[in-house]
Parts: structure tokens; sequence; C-alpha cells
């Protein structure tokens, strides 16, 4: 059987808007076979997009909860998205996302994904402008998870670019970038890692494409790299967004299949 699913998905139990419940009735509704859940990680500073650590017990009895409702009807799966300086070891989720949203360097942690101005204030002050010098930072983070065998997927990999754009920072398609990603990508695709195509910053408006980007997808292509779509979806209109247009790019890019999780590992659907 065909398995259409999303793993990389949010609900008010951390930065997204709709319940598991809600977000699980929508994706049925939207063909899907499977959704998995991904909650942030809880972080060791404050904030208001991951889920803290005494909460999450409870939010992992919900989404056992929603498994059982929607058993033999639509298959859910309680995964992570681990962020690289998480306080919290992954351990016991069907999956693992790996997520770098932050860079820390002469301070504390300061997110990338924020907003344009919040990023500019981290390329001046902590890189002194140096955009090579944040993205090498920033890609080095995602190398290193190459070393923790807890991770399945590699998220948003260029999130880095988010603002490129529509505010014309950090040029997703620069040829330094690109090499720059590319060498974080070998040790990544190397130690097996999945890479998500995640269309997330299309259905929130910020790009027209994908993470990775285009180029970066051919150069992932072209080193072997395997990968599995999602949305990054905090709400639940957006759990499918531009799937099939995107589905469609990575068939003219080359790749013939997506890994998708069943429950056990992941496994090759024929794209």
């Amino acid at each position: 059987m065909s398995r259409r699913q999303n793993l990389h998905t949010h609900t008010t139990w951390d930065d997204g808007a709709a319940s598991p419940l809600d977000m699980a009735r929508a994706a049925a509704a939207a063909g899907l076979t499977s959704l998995g859940l991904s909650v942030h990680s809880p972080l060791p500073w404050d904030n208001d997009w991951a889920v803290t650590a005494d909460r999450l017990p409870a939010y992992r009895a919900e989404i056992a909860a929603v498994r059982d409702a929607f058993r033999g009807t639509l298959d859910i799966y309680d995964g992570i998205e681990w962020d690289s300086r998480s306080s919290l070891a992954p351990d016991g989720f069907d999956y693992v996302i790996g997520s770098v949203h932050t860079l820390a360097p002469g301070g504390e942690d300061a997110s990338v994904d924020c907003s344009p101005d919040v990023t500019r204030t981290i390329l001046r002050e902590r890189f002194g402008g140096d955009e090579r010098s944040m993205a090498r930072s920033y890609f080095a983070q995602y190398a290193a998870l190459a070393d923790d065998a807890r991770v399945d997927i590699i998220g948003h990999f260029d999130l880095l670019t988010k603002f490129s754009q529509r505010d014309g920072l950090f040029d997703a398609h620069a040829p330094w970038l690109l090499d720059l990603a590319a060498q974080a990508m070998e040790p990544l695709i190397s130690a097996g890692r999945i890479f998500e195509v995640n269309t997330g910053a299309m259905a929130r408006g910020y790009r027209t494409e994908p993470y990775p980007s285009l180029p970066l997808l051919r150069r992932l292509h072209a080193l072997g790299g395997r990968v599995t779509l999602s949305s990054d979806a905090h709400r639940p209109e957006h759990l499918t967004y531009a799937f099939m247009e995107t589905e469609a790019w990575l068939r003219d890019i080359g790749f013939r299949e997506l890994w998708v999780f069943d429950g056990n590992g992941f496994v090759p659907e024929p794209l």
C-alpha cells in the first residue's frame, strides 16, 4: 500500500495552532495514511516555542490516546524535533528529527528562525557582519549530528536562509553558501541520515521553494542523499502544503523515492 505521511508537525503543546486530535482529523481528511507529531524538545532557557520537560509526560499520554482513537484509520507516530542545543536526550521516541534553530557564539542562544531583525543582530553583533563565518558556524552544528546515532532525520537543513528571498539575508543560491552546506551534508549522508524536504517556509510565505533549496537538493542528489517529505505544519491546513509541486521538483532533480517511517524504521516509497 502506498504510504503518504508527514512526520514534521506541531500542536498547541509547543508552538502549533491546533490540538493533536485536530491535526489527526485534518491528516485523515487530507488523505494521509500516517502522521508524525514532532514536538519541539525542551530547551535550557525560557522560550515560547518548545514543550517544557515537566509537560512532556502529559503530552505523550495525549499522543498515545490519539493513536488509539485512530487505530486502523491513520497511523500516529510519537516523534520529536530535537534541537541541537536541547537539554533532553531524545530517547524513547518513534523517530527523531535533528534541527538547528539557534547560534550562541559569545553569548546566549539567539534564534535564526525568529525574524529578519534578530538574524541581522546576530550577524552584526556576534559575527562582525561576516555572513560566511555565521553560515560556517550554523552548518557545523548540523554536521555534528552525524555523530549522534539517535537522529534519524535532518530538519530544515538551510533554515539560515529563511529570510533570503524577502529580506536579502543569506542568499540561498549563493555558490559559497551551497559549498559550505554541501560540506556539512557529506558526513550526514555517510552516517545514514535522511534529509527532510520541508515546505513550511513556503506555506508561511517566506520562500517559493522548500528547505533544502532546489540547488542544495541537486547537490544532495549528486551526493547520494536520501529524502523524506514534510511540511513542518503548525496548522491543519498546511499538512500537505505544496506536496505535489515539491514531489515534481524532486523527480525532475532525479530522486526516485521518498523514505517513509513504517512504525519500525524507514523504508523507500516510489516517488
